[in-house]
């Protein structure tokens, strides 16, 4: 009703707006459904797919903290050592048995690659001055391939047990034969190539940067663009089973942009060996294509915000060279990917998140890691090898699932202090598994020790009332138990809340001025109908017929028209809560105290009163809005606002006119309103204004006299019209001979 009263009085400014849907008179609800509702909470142990259902996720298990801020690769060997390339001392640590130590230490400062090679050894990438070695067994090492460019970062062997090693900032792709001779089969116009892949059929796939463009490199040798991607940079490729080759892209851009991107890479902080104080190198790379460029800026202190761009997507490229967008995020940034047969694995940072995504875009979120990246995934059997940076650990994620997990909601912010009703949730539960719901309550934006504590376990799924102080915001916790074999699997969470009720406001009445009046647009029957006007109510039906020819069409906006005794007035109320609002109008004539019921229980922000219905006087109106209809009567508010002064006068003067010596005089009187305008007429000729006297219009009573131009002879009728402020009209008629 209110939506479409605002529409109709577009053209007006004081009428009404649309109110907010939301009604406080019965409970609101917050519920939390959706996959996005879950993934904005806090998760640990927990699984959230893109159907919004939640359960235990992998079980995690730390398989080694290396002290270091990132672990930018792992790798493993035929033994199930797990291997880990970290910064920023450029250290390689091998995993067994839970047991980690160091297997080699690079002069360099990053190990952004690992690769196992066909011949048992190691193959490590390094940057800055980026050299690659090859590591025994034992853990003796030596240079295998020590290329011009400055970063290693990725490696990988071709099916002919030949190395691939992806450089930059001079793009290229070399292959390197088991002697350690190197060709370059890809010299890329790009600055970086960031990532390589191998796919079943034998082809050489590489990623780029700061083009995000994917090169096909097949047996023979030939270099073929397979996909220019509206991205910045190609994290990680990864092939898939049926020849295909899945990709994680960041920081979208538009196409003319890719001259002037910028390839950000983590911050990388410098401890000296010997000591000192730490600083804080951070690796940025743009400028010209194929320009080289050296680390630049140095900073204060580690910004691990800064280890990625803020938009990211993983796309499937398919053999017959058509690209899918299996997922995308404005928030998270793709870093890692590796496939198994359960779908293909997804690390991103900022939240520290593993995703399994599948062909069909379905995915879920398996595994929250306690960093704020995974920066490279791998297998080890079973389980998937997940390393973070910010902190740089390697974790494990098994297939059997954790025994327990948590979610942690956002805050909910109810806008008021607000009484609590119940709280439900939807969830299937198998045998020997629980869920568990807690709430808290607070009236600051983050939880702190001013809020409540974790309520006790709402048992009943059903509904049970929330038990935590009223308060403006409330928070809910989700504790989900299994079994080895079975986790239940939360699908909602819905509380209930009263907010406290406030009252409405109210912005000045408006008051028309006399006879103006709005049409609304045409109803059924083709009749005038104005806004704010009882049905019946016009004193003269026939002035709907005489206006029938200016109607609109029903789709414009209200206009304007004129009608004798209506005097219209609007305002505009909201509601804090978004209540129902209804309109009682009073008034009183000036010089009352009392006020005097006009309307009750208006729906709409508007009235047109017929004020041929009380004396000529001096008016206010007074209008009362109410959220009654909202809320129960004994918690009903009600604002109000007056109106200010205005004139009701139906009468219409009187005028009298006599012929004195060749001159009319004429005399014009009215009871509430000064005159405002007096002409006349010569045998029905044009009108011409007469002035007072006095000069000026200004009283109720004026007196005129003029000398009538003729210039045939007699016998002339002269009419007299007059018409005071309100627009009421009288006339007096003269003979002259």
């Amino acid at each position: 009703m209110r939506l479409g009263l605002a529409r109709t009085f577009a053209l007006a400014s004081a009428l009404a707006a649309a109110a907010p849907p939301a009604r406080a008179a019965a409970p609101q609800f917050w519920k939390l459904e959706d996959a996005r509702d879950f993934l904005d909470g806090d998760t640990e142990g927990l699984s959230i797919d893109s159907d919004g259902q939640v359960r235990l996720a992998p079980a995690v298990r730390t398989l080694h903290d290396p002290e270091a801020p990132y672990v930018w690769s792992v790798a493993r060997d035929g033994k199930g050592r797990v291997f880990a390339g970290t910064g920023n001392e450029g250290k390689v640590f091998a995993i067994a048995g839970g047991v980690g130590s160091v297997f080699f230490d690079a002069g360099e400062l990053e190990v952004h690659a690992l690769a196992w090679g066909p011949d048992g050894r190691l193959y490590v990438g390094t940057s800055p001055d980026g050299k690659v070695y090859a590591v025994d067994a034992a853990g003796k090492s030596a240079t295998f391939f020590d290329p011009s460019e400055k970063y290693v970062w990725a490696l990988a062997f071709d099916q002919a047990g030949r190395l691939l090693v992806a450089t930059g900032a001079d793009g290229k792709v070399y292959r390197v034969d088991k002697a350690g001779k190197a060709e370059a089969i890809l010299t890329s116009a790009e600055t970086h190539v960031t990532a390589l892949a191998v796919s079943s059929g034998g082809s050489v796939y590489a990623g780029s940067a700061p083009g995000g463009i994917f090169y096909r490199i097949d047996p023979q040798g030939r270099v073929f663009v397979m996909h220019d991607s509206p991205y910045r940079e190609v994290k990680a490729l990864e092939p898939g089973e049926d020849g295909s080759v899945y990709a994680a892209v960041v920081d979208g851009r538009e196409k003319d942009e890719a001259a002037r991107s910028v390839l950000t890479l983590p911050v990388t902080t410098v401890t000296p060996q010997t000591g000192g104080a730490e600083v804080t190198v951070t690796e940025s790379f743009g400028g010209p294509v194929g320009a080289q460029q050296a680390p630049a800026a140095v900073t204060k202190t580690p910004d691990p915000a800064r280890s990625g761009p803020t938009k990211g997507a993983v796309l499937r490229l398919l053999a017959s060279g058509e690209v899918d967008t299996l997922w995308t995020s404005s928030e998270e940034t793709p870093h890692a990917l590796t496939w198994s047969k359960d779908g293909l694995w997804m690390g991103t940072g900022n939240k520290g998140h593993v995703y399994r995504l599948r062909d069909d875009r379905s995915w879920a979120m398996v595994a929250t890691l306690p960093a704020e990246q995974v920066t490279a995934l791998g297998r080890d059997g079973a389980a998937i090898v997940a390393s973070t940076s910010n902190p740089g650990r390697v974790h494990a994620l098994d297939a059997r699932l954790a025994a327990s997990g948590s979610f942690v909601s956002k805050v909910k912010d109810t806008e008021t202090v607000s009484t609590w009703g119940r709280l439900r949730w939807d969830a299937t539960v198998p045998a020997g598994t629980r869920v568990e719901v807690q709430t808290r309550s607070g009236n600051t934006g983050s939880p702190d020790v001013t809020w409540t504590d974790w309520s006790a376990a709402y048992t009943r799924a059903a509904g049970d009332p929330v038990t935590s102080e009223r308060a403006r915001f409330l928070q809910v916790k989700v504790l989900l138990h299994g079994t080895a074999t079975a986790t239940p699997v939360l699908e909602a969470v819905q509380a209930a809340y009263l907010q406290r009720n406030l009252r409405p406001q109210m912005q000045p009445v408006t008051v028309h001025p006399a006879g103006e009046v709005f049409q609304k647009p045409l109803s059924l029957t083709g009749e005038v109908e104005i806004l704010g006007l009882d049905p019946g109510a016009l004193p003269d039906r026939s002035a709907q017929a005489a206006a029938k020819s200016l109607l609109p069409p029903a789709t414009s906006y209200s206009r304007k028209l004129y009608q004798k005794g209506i005097q219209t007035f609007s305002w505009k109320a909201d509601d804090p809560n978004g209540d129902t609002l209804s309109y009682d109008v009073l008034y009183r004539p000036i010089g009352e105290e009392r006020f005097r019921i006009l309307r009750r229980g208006l729906t709409e922000p508007v009235l047109a009163w017929d004020t041929t219905t009380v004396p000529n006087g001096r008016y206010v109106v007074r209008v009362a809005a109410s959220d009654a209809p909202s809320n129960p009567e004994a918690l009903a508010l009600v604002a109000g606002r007056e109106s200010e002064a205005f004139d009701v006068d139906n009468t219409p003067p009187s005028v009298t006119a006599q012929l004195a010596g060749g001159r009319v005089h004429a005399q014009v009187k009215d009871d509430s309103s000064p005159v405002r305008r007096t002409e006349y007429s010569i045998d029905g000729s044009a009108w011409e204004e007469i002035h007072p006297t006095d000069g000026i219009s200004d009283t109720p009573e004026e007196a005129y006299e003029f000398a009538p131009q003729t210039t045939t002879p007699g016998p002339h009728m002269v009419v007299v019209r007059a018409m005071d402020l309100l627009g009421n009209v009288a006339a007096a008629r003269v003979e002259i001979p």
